[in-house]
């Protein structure tokens, strides 16, 4: 008799073992994400007041992002991995491949990021050079000109 109840019971569970399983498929991964390396502050007294952060971006294959948006400071970026297409005050996208570096000036408006490939995530290593208060991302609503 306690078989034929545990079994009952286990059948009993299956549908909300199976629905859990597909609420986790259903939901789906940021094609853009941000893994944090490292955030030193500067010791030159000339430099007073700004830190080096430094994150990881890997960009899903074929994602593309088009909110404009700012970085109140300089940023380095060297692709680890795969191929970016940076877009810079909507003029045409520049591609970047393993191995090259690329710099954006403080404040220019960034319009597009991209990863070309369909079939491979890449990996960009970002260098933000910051001073303390500074924002170091502000979306761009409406974009100014």
């Amino acid at each position: 008799m306690r078989t034929i109840i545990f079994l009952l019971a286990a059948f009993a569970a299956l549908p909300a073992m199976a629905q859990h399983e597909h609420a986790k498929a259903s939901v789906k991964a940021d094609p853009f994400q941000f893994q944090h390396v490292r955030s030193e502050w500067l010791t030159d007294a000339e430099l007073k007041g700004y830190k080096l952060e430094s994150s990881v971006m890997t960009i899903a294959p074929g994602a593309t992002d088009t909110v404009s948006h700012r970085h109140d400071c300089d940023l380095f970026g060297y692709v680890l991995e795969g191929e970016v297409q940076i877009g810079l005050d909507h003029a045409p996208p520049v591609l970047y491949k393993t191995g090259q570096m690329f710099f954006e000036k403080r404040n220019i408006l960034h319009s597009l990021a991209a990863n070309p490939l369909p079939n491979k995530p890449s990996r960009v290593l970002l260098l933000f050079l910051i001073k303390d208060g500074r924002a170091s991302y502000t979306p761009e609503y409406p974009t100014r000109k």
